[in-house]
């Protein structure tokens, strides 16, 4: 009872401070910056929309301009026809101030399609941040995963090198014996050092892991915690799945919404070339500097705009404009083709990578066969060396391509749950 309390103690201080997948998954979601710059943008444009909106309600502004003429004018408009008893006063240096108020009634609907623009736009980057985290979280899972990997290979080298090294041992001492030769300690002593180099090279490649997982986390990694791998054979339909990612996948979303942004930047563009209905009021006071007189007066305008002839803009914006929209279809055509595509290639993968297992799972048995039958020839003098240590290569090498075709297996898996967007 003691023994197992304190295995249970020394694994959970084993694992104290170790990052899960989840884990890193999450931070990276939450770190990385381009999600939070996609975040921002999106907020910045449903609050353009709210600008927009209140845009209809005009603006009110105060005035106030000096001017000096080179003659002297009336203060305000003549309202009554002058008389020596009462003339209106005249000045050439004058000083206006006062209030106006100017707004759209009417400019052929084209705020409310603004509105809309600013409103997809924010859809638009919200649903490409959603996009964008199930690549960064793949980016995790496909790093995270093949540091696992290469951890298995390493795992399976040193067991290699370990029985390399008993194996050196034996042979030492039978050659003490005078049962073997001499040159059959140089090879395995050739094949310790080769092990050692593979070892090596991938803790090199490990490192390089940590550091690009760092960079996607915003944080310093001690440990990776293993990752459970349940292993079950999977036969997908390709037409099956990609009717789920035409239903899910946010990154076809965006190219969708661009489409009805180019609709309604055609109707903004006829829009701008028909009637305009604007009402503008002011009332505003006078001070004449030569008559230190201080007149006041107020106007209510409606304005009617209706271009007659723009010499062909008008033609040239909306043919624009259809363009546009055109090349946004062509756009989501294009991007439906690459991810079936993507989406092909990666249920080749995971099917490949099944066969490869079974391969694998049969070659493992055999190549452990194979070395328990060399190693009794060996000792018993009718064997090789070279055969007894190409079957040890064989045995652990297949040991280390099986683990690792585990890992790949479920990081392919991964990608495919990524492109249809649900969770693992």
């Amino acid at each position: 009872m003691k023994e197992l309390i304190f295995a249970l103690i020394l694994f959970l201080f084993s694992s104290a401070g170790a990052l899960t997948l989840r884990e890193a998954e999450e931070l990276a979601v939450k770190n990385y910056p381009e999600l939070k710059t996609l975040e921002l943008q999106s907020e910045s444009s449903r609050i353009k929309a709210k600008s927009i909106k209140l845009s209809r309600f005009g603006e009110i502004d105060l005035n106030a301009k000096l001017s000096d003429f080179n003659r002297n004018y009336m203060l305000v408009p003549m309202s009554h026809l002058p008389n020596p008893q009462n003339s209106p006063p005249f000045d050439s240096k004058t000083f206006s101030y006062g209030i106006s108020y100017s707004m759209p009634l009417y400019l052929g609907g084209n705020i409310s399609r603004q509105v809309k623009i600013a409103e997809l736009q924010a859809e638009i980057l919200k649903n490409l941040k959603t996009a964008t985290e199930w690549q960064v979280k793949y980016n995790v899972d496909a790093l995270y995963l093949n540091y696992l990997s290469l951890s298995e290979t390493e795992r399976a080298l040193k067991s290699y090198r370990e029985s390399l090294l008993k194996l050196q041992e034996d042979v030492k001492a039978g050659i003490k014996a005078g049962k073997f030769a001499k040159v059959d300690l140089l090879k395995v002593e050739y094949s310790v050092e080769d092990v050692q180099s593979k070892i090596d090279e991938i803790k090199a490649k490990k490192s390089a892991i940590i550091t690009a997982l760092e960079t996607l986390i915003g944080k310093k990694i001690d440990k990776l915690e293993p990752v459970e791998v349940n292993y079950q054979e999977k036969n997908y339909s390709l037409e099956k799945l990609y009717s789920e990612l035409l239903r899910r996948n946010h990154f076809l979303r965006v190219k969708e919404k661009e489409i009805k942004v180019s609709l309604k930047e055609i109707e903004t563009e006829k829009g701008k070339y028909g009637l305009k209905i604007k009402l503008d009021a002011l009332y505003a006071r006078n001070y004449g500097f030569d008559s230190e007189e201080n007149e006041g007066y107020g106007t209510v305008t409606l304005n009617f705009q209706l271009p007659v002839f723009e010499f062909g803009r008008k033609k040239y914006d909306i043919l624009s404009a259809k363009l546009k929209k055109l090349s946004k279809e062509k756009e989501f055509d294009k991007v439906k083709r690459e991810l079936k595509r993507e989406l092909a290639e990666t249920i080749a993968d995971l099917n490949s990578i099944q066969y490869d297992i079974k391969a694998l799972q049969k070659k493992l048995e055999l190549a452990k066969e194979v070395e328990r039958i060399e190693k009794l020839k060996y000792e018993s003098g009718k064997g090789d060396m070279d055969h007894l240590l190409l079957a040890k290569a064989k045995r652990f090498l297949t040991e280390a391509e099986l683990s690792a075709s585990y890992y790949r297996w479920e990081s392919t898996l991964r990608r495919i749950n990524a492109l249809l967007e649900v969770e693992r």
